[in-house]
């Protein structure tokens, strides 16, 4: 073998180590254990919380949730902490209507400030309604704030902050107790900012992301100064959160009172999200290790500094390179440093082209193959997921859109856009001079940085890069082949920043963003062509990018069978119809299995969604008839009242249960908008910005009214107000998540490799009935 063969060999595997080393070292990988020293956080203390809060579903309304309340108010109180409760209804924007019960406590200042604000430490205790066991959304952050402030108290620390802390409840089905403290309890004026912890999924690194009505510049400032050992964090990581079908309670204390937040959240592990999979045995204790590094560090800061006022007018671009920390500056330089950066390459090109070092014809020749390997790559990563789709059809029963095996399919399409790329290169290997070759690249990353700018410029630390790519295009312009150390340690930079992305994608938004993660691994090529380009071994290495693709193929579709360890969600639903007086079996699954078929051996398709709604918007896609069976209804009693004015008519109606019910949805069919609604007392608000003239009753664009998870059987009544012309037709759908276990209907258990679909109405009897007014 020739000896630049052997240096191709080892720059190869220097770059496989680097980037195998940016994503080992995002989160810690100590696991500390029951015999850490009192006053250190221990991953294994923590983890006990979550053993004890984690170990079944306990959804708001359960009765295991009362158990898990009292788990957490027992352990507050074992830190010697006076705690308390807050209960009550609230109705959301939504329509959404329950009763949470958060749970309170706080740590006073040893050494108090005069109008120094309080720190407040968050998660919600309550699992997902109505199978998720909610080790890691959210016991795990549960878990990492009890062992974060017996650690601090054990430290016997002088802070000026009162330390406030808020288990939510009813966090799941609206953000309820959330909005209950920040609406209602008199501490949510003493609050400077929230630290708040959450997940996604139940493993990966942790992700800081920033809420404020304001710019982040103060906030991002604080945080550097926490000195976080694994700080995950880039401007972007919010942009993209926001484009996730959900908000946290960190968004209730934004919008209602104009409190800011650092949010943690971890998002691998993704089809464990809200599923009975979410048990503490699952849960990634690098994870809670890595919400401990945060908590730690920003509690020892954020206590003994200034919260009274974190408001700017600036917001910052803001990173994370690997060993060296959080890097952050102002939106304002980005013009500034995209200007700067593009002149410097202008006048590379021309020197370059000054002393003939470049080519104008291989210039241009380069944006051949350039082009090709990004057309080809994406086009190839796009309909070759829709392919697999079609060869798995199964894989749609995971709503989450990221399969058990989704981390091997990013391999395989990130190892099949290399053989591409290093294929189309090697064809053009005797015609392209590297210094040439990387103009190309250059140039697209300068256009897509200057989209940046203009439409997402949380992203615009995306030329941060490009910096060191020029340094390395000088050495290439200014000599022949430079040395390949040099230039691989002025590439790694591109690494440490870009190559999270190529995960981090399909992970958070689903395997169809895979064409995401193609375009991102074309584009750190093109980065590496100082590198790459003088590469003698490009065949080598496309082959083996090949055989490394179909190897996690076949490890893919090895993984793609349903098993114990990987167990199909499906879904089964009980309806009897008052009105006709039939019932039916409904489904949310495509394709039928061996547990669900038996109920439809003849069935009908259905394509309108059912007035309950879901997450992702799931509609029934089957129904077929089912015995009929005695489940009752509510009695509903109509009463009416003195309307306010002439020319309307005022109602008031209220349930009597005949069963228990975990849930209640009221619709009206006709969309009429009523000058009054109250439920239970409560007024729900008016949205505002852009859409400040919705609301959910009066001025409305969806029949949906009231969504109750019920507690405690508490009765559930509603008065309005309307024209007195309007014709009124209700239909009210009572849920109770009792179908696998009534004595009157033939439903078997679930088989092992099986589990309840997440995000829908499931292993439920419900009862619908009309009221017409």
């Amino acid at each position: 073998m020739r000896k630049r063969a052997y240096k191709d060999i080892i720059c190869l595997l220097v770059i496989a180590a680097s980037v195998w080393y940016v994503f080992y070292d995002l989160y810690p990988a100590e696991i500390t254990d029951l015999s850490t020293q009192a006053t250190d956080f221990s991953t294994l203390r923590a983890y006990e919380h979550v053993k004890e809060i984690g170990d079944k579903p306990h959804y708001i309304g359960s009765e295991a949730h009362n158990k898990k309340r009292n788990y957490i108010v027992d352990q507050l109180q074992n830190m010697n902490l006076e705690v308390q409760t807050q209960q009550g209804f609230v109705l959301t924007k939504e329509g959404v209507l329950t009763i949470p019960e958060n749970i309170i406590t706080r740590l006073p200042a040893t050494n108090p400030q005069a109008n120094s604000k309080a720190l407040l430490l968050l998660s919600h205790y309550d699992s997902a309604v109505h199978s998720s066991h909610g080790a890691a959304d959210a016991a795990s952050g549960v878990a990492t704030i009890l062992e974060a402030v017996r650690a601090f108290k054990a430290s016997d620390p002088s802070f000026q902050n009162d330390i406030i802390i808020v288990f939510t409840d009813g966090e799941e089905v609206g953000l309820t107790g959330a909005e209950l403290f920040a609406k209602e309890h008199p501490w949510i004026e003493e609050v400077g900012l929230v630290l708040n912890f959450e997940s996604r999924g139940s493993g990966g690194p942790s992700n800081m992301i920033v809420e404020t009505n304001y710019g982040n510049s103060n906030l991002i400032a604080l945080f550097g100064k926490a000195q976080v050992e694994h700080p995950l964090a880039n401007s972007l990581m919010y942009s993209v959160y926001k484009l996730l079908p959900n908000d946290t309670d960190s968004t209730v204390f934004r919008k209602i009172a104009d409190v800011p937040s650092f949010f943690f959240a971890f998002i691998d592990d993704h089809y464990d999200y809200h599923t009975a999979l979410d048990v503490p045995e699952r849960l990634d204790k690098r994870s809670l290790a890595h919400q401990g590094d945060y908590l730690m560090a920003t509690l020892k800061q954020f206590s003994s500094v200034d919260l009274s006022d974190l408001t700017s007018e600036q917001d910052d671009v803001y990173f994370a390179v690997t060993g060296l920390g959080l890097f952050h500056y102002p939106f304002s330089w980005v013009w500034v440093i995209y200007a700067a950066v593009f002149i410097l390459f202008l006048a590379l090109l021309f020197f370059g082209f000054k002393i003939n070092s470049l080519n104008r014809r291989e210039v241009f020749l380069g944006f051949v193959p350039w082009f090709l390997s990004l057309i080809t790559a994406g086009l190839l990563t796009y309909f070759g997921w829709q392919g697999i789709l079609i060869l798995y059809p199964e894989y749609d029963s995971i709503l989450q859109g990221f399969t058990y095996n989704g981390h091997d399919y990013i391999v395989f399409f990130v190892a099949i856009t290399l053989f591409i790329t290093f294929a189309i290169y090697q064809f053009y290997d005797d015609r392209l001079n590297p210094k040439n070759m990387i103009v190309a690249p250059l140039l697209t990353w300068f256009i897509l940085v200057f989209l940046i700018n203009i439409f997402l410029k949380g992203a615009a630390f995306f030329i941060i890069p490009l910096v060191f790519i020029l340094f390395a295009f000088f050495l290439m312009i200014r000599f022949q082949i430079p040395s390949y150390l040099f230039l691989l340690i002025l590439i790694l930079p591109s690494l440490s920043i870009m190559a999270p992305f190529v995960q981090f994608f399909p992970v958070g938004l689903g395997l169809k963003m895979s064409v995401i993660s193609a375009v991102f691994t074309v584009l750190l090529f093109g980065s590496l062509i100082p590198v790459f380009g003088y590469f003698s071994i490009k065949k080598g290495v496309a082959t083996m990018a090949l055989l490394l693709g179909i190897g996690f193929f076949i490890k893919a579709h090895l993984g793609a069978e349903f098993t114990q360890e990987r167990p199909q969600p499906n879904s089964l639903v009980y309806t009897v119809n008052k009105e006709s007086n039939t019932a039916s079996w409904n489904t949310y699954d495509e394709l039928l299995d061996s547990w669900t078929s038996p109920y439809f051996e003849t069935y009908e398709d259905l394509t309108s969604s059912a007035e309950h709604q879901s997450k992702y918007n799931t509609a029934y896609t089957k129904a077929s008839s089912a015995p009929l069976i005695d489940v009752s209804g509510s009695d509903i009693q109509i009463d009416t009242l003195v309307a306010s004015q002439p020319n309307f008519k005022k109602f008031r109606v209220t349930f009597n249960y005949s069963r228990d019910v975990n849930r209640i949805v009221v619709s009206e069919t006709s969309v009429t908008n009523f000058k009054s609604f109250k439920v239970n007392g409560e007024v729900a608000d008016f949205y505002t910005g852009e859409a400040d003239a919705y609301h959910v009753h009066q001025n409305r664009f969806h029949p949906n009214l009231i969504d109750y998870y019920v507690v405690n059987q508490e009765p559930l009544y509603f008065e309005f107000e309307v024209y007195e012309d309007e014709a009124l037709e209700f239909v009210i759908n009572e849920i109770s998540f009792d179908l696998l276990s009534h004595p009157d209907l033939p439903v078997k258990s679930r088989p092992n490799t099986k589990i309840p679909k997440p995000f829908v109405v499931n292993d439920a009897i419900i009862t619908k009935q009309k009221l017409n007014l």
